[in-house]
């Protein structure tokens, strides 16, 4: 079974980026302030980001399920998000965004996503309009809640060790807090293994969406890529590590296919029970979604016959 431990899905885009807000255009162009970019694939051409697009991708190249993170960039999806959990409930696991910068509204954002339904709550370091301490007061009483609660924070912390104090002593606080720390530590930054073995915690895992990104320079099969995962293997074992895609913004330099395949056939040092944890094992059980052993069947392309 393979599950997609970290991408995302939009319906209307209305975010912000540090100070700069973040509209959409058309073909996939967005505005951020008064900067015309490519911010998405083109064929999203309207500027959503639907779970029908994204199930086709999975469907496509043999992808079982998924797990939907959430940036200050795209805009706060909660209520979208519910809609495709109830519309998908076997294809989807959600994570609410709630605005850390406001750190007095922090406990009734909270308990509204927990009425909600929500298992899980993002929070965007990279995105973010300003910084905070993870082991501030206020937020240590989310954390707390989590724990209780049995939620689970998906993070992107800022590259390198700068926030790996302030995490550990998280951690220590609350042992059980389940955590999955996003883009695999951002690989290409200087002091990433420090966020990495973060996962010798019991309940800490690392996922890899967006390493297709941060290796766009290499191409596939993202040889130096592959050597990242080994040494992180050998730091922290297969059994924390989730794959994942970054859909959709990955798909701007390459397919969906080229973002699982690089590990689904390279990555020739894992055995094949750490391949299937690390494709999917693993965030069944870190997200509490059923898992089973066999996959969808990847669909053959014509380009294949």
């Amino acid at each position: 079974m393979i599950i997609d431990a970290h991408m995302h899905l939009w319906d209307k885009l209305d975010g912000q980026l540090g100070q700069e807000k973040v509209l959409p255009l058309t073909n996939g162009m967005i505005r951020i302030g008064r900067q015309q970019i490519q911010g998405m694939p083109y064929w999203l051409t309207d500027g959503r980001n639907p779970a029908e697009m994204a199930l086709a991708a999975f469907d496509e190249t043999g992808v079982d399920a998924a797990v939907v993170t959430q940036e200050y960039l795209d805009g706060n999806q909660n209520s979208y998000l519910l809609g495709v959990k109830k519309k998908y409930p076997s294809r989807f696991f959600v994570h609410a965004l709630i605005d850390f910068t406001c750190p007095r509204q922090l406990a009734s954002q909270f308990r509204k996503i927990v009425k909600q339904g929500f298992k899980g709550i993002k929070y965007p370091e990279i995105s973010s309009p300003q910084s905070f301490r993870l082991d501030a007061l206020e937020v240590m009483a989310i954390w707390e809640e989590m724990q209780a609660r049995q939620m689970v924070l998906s993070i992107d912390m800022v590259p390198g060790n700068a926030q790996v104090p302030e995490m550990k002593n998280v951690l220590k606080t609350f042992p059980k807090l389940k955590v999955a720390i996003g883009h695999f530590g951002m690989v290409t930054q200087p002091n990433w293994m420090t966020q990495i073995r973060l996962a010798n915690y019991e309940n800490v895992y690392i996922d890899c969406g967006g390493i297709v990104w941060l290796f766009r320079s290499e191409g596939p099969p993202f040889k130096k890529a592959q050597l990242k995962m080994k040494q992180a293997v050998g730091a922290i074992g297969a059994d924390k590590i989730m794959w994942g895609s970054d859909y959709p913004r990955t798909m701007l330099d390459f397919t969906y296919r080229q973002s699982l395949d690089w590990l689904r056939d390279g990555c020739e040092f894992l055995t094949d029970k750490e391949k299937s944890a690390i494709l999917g094992g693993n965030a069944a059980r870190l997200y509490g979604l059923k898992y089973r052993a066999r996959n969808l069947k990847r669909k053959t392309c014509i380009t294949e016959l």
